[in-house]
């Protein structure tokens, strides 16, 4: 039987190398159902070749728009942000969480309070309520398969059975498009330089995400909640050619890691299969082509992201939601060009200083956290304090 998928966040870039990695294999899943924020155009082309029961737009504008060119009379389109749960009604066996940001946090606790499995791109889901999330998935025996490449590498990797034995976790990072460029010349990075990333095709936030180092720093907080690992026992180092995906360190020296090209259709080939595994038109690793693997330890004063992510991990409580929430503000405000690239982390360190740490009892108090994070950010832009 076919296995039935539903993505959410479908025309962004993790959705669309989901659907080419199923057009490669049509007689192993079937799509039940898409959602898009405003890409009307791109969701028609989906729905004309993949053909979905259902589909949700979110923004209103598009959703006339696609009304009006549709010409599947049997699918059923829905409109608005809060539409996943009735997306999710319909019979679904994997989740493909998709959306970028905070706004894809609720898709996936609906799915996990219904038991499903989910493949997770969403980092900000457990970023902001890892605890919540996790216990989620426990509660309704749902399977949380990482679609990140480093934790996709770990996961492969490590031996769950002897997770005692586990002396540390290394997360691999490209280090950006900025990594040979002194700090001084930084000031003045226009958006479009800091979208070009040197290795992956991804979308604008999380391209800004790792010219700064906060996606390493939202990944070290996602991987402390996906394993279960101290903070403390989380190292990160900067490989500029991303082909080691990250390493797990055993108590006897042993170091297990997982290699490829840096293609998003690998590590999203292994959650759509899991546990087995499928063939892709993904390129071959050449290791005598490549040559050369080099490694560095990042630096803090040029990445101070990284430097603030483990300190809201250490600080606890609702610090990785208000970090989360005001880095979203600031890397749009950049894009927007409303604040120079390194006051990205300047404006989410004060608001980190600014802002007070409460304990997280629930999705609502995540959801209220942050928006008054938001709000805080947003002042701290307007006034230029920062």
């Amino acid at each position: 039987m076919k296995k039935k998928i539903t993505i959410f966040g479908s025309t962004g870039s993790i959705g669309e190398s989901t659907l080419d990695i199923i057009r490669q294999n049509p007689d192993k899943y079937e799509i039940i159902g898409l959602t898009a924020n405003t890409n009307y155009k791109k969701l028609l082309e989906q729905v004309e070749h993949f053909n979905p029961k259902v589909v949700s737009i979110n923004d209103n504008n598009a959703y006339i728009k696609f009304t009006d060119l549709n010409n599947n009379k049997k699918l059923r389109v829905l409109n608005g942000k809060n539409c996943h749960k009735e997306i999710l009604d319909l019979n679904t066996d994997l989740v493909v969480a998709a959306i970028t940001g905070s706004a894809g946090l609720m898709p996936v606790v609906s799915a996990l309070e219904k038991g499903l499995s989910i493949a997770l791109a969403n980092k900000e889901s457990l970023v902001c309520s890892g605890s919540l999330v996790t216990s989620i998935a426990k509660k309704n025996n749902a399977k949380i398969l990482p679609v990140d490449s480093e934790h996709n590498a770990i996961y492969q990797v490590l031996d769950s059975k002897n997770k005692s034995k586990i002396s540390r976790l290394i997360l691999t990072a490209s280090g950006g498009p900025f990594f040979n460029k002194d700090i001084k010349e930084l000031d003045d990075i226009l958006p479009e330089e800091a979208i070009k990333h040197p290795n992956w095709s991804m979308g604008k936030k999380i391209s800004i995400d790792s010219a700064t180092m906060m996606n390493k720093g939202l990944e070290l907080i996602e991987a402390y909640y996906l394993f279960d690992i101290s903070h403390k026992n989380i190292d990160v180092i900067i490989h500029p050619e991303s082909i080691i995906h990250s390493c797990v360190e055993y108590m006897d020296g042993s170091m297990l890691s997982q290699m490829g090209t840096p293609d998003m259709r690998t590590p999203i080939s292994y959650t759509l299969a899991y546990p087995e595994r499928i063939k892709t038109n993904v390129k071959r690793l050449d290791l005598c082509e490549i040559k050369q693997l080099n490694f560095f330890k990042p630096d803090l004063k040029k990445y101070p992201s990284l430097r603030l992510a483990y300190e809201a991990l250490e600080i606890g409580k609702s610090a990785p939601t208000i970090l989360n929430a005001a880095n979203e503000v600031a890397v749009e405000s950049f894009l927007n060009q409303g604040i120079k690239f390194l006051s990205i982390s300047k404006v989410v360190e004060k608001t980190l200083n600014k802002a007070s740490f409460c304990n997280v009892n629930s999705i609502k108090d995540v959801i209220e956290i942050d928006k008054e994070s938001r709000k805080l950010t947003l002042d701290i832009i307007k006034h230029g304090s920062y």
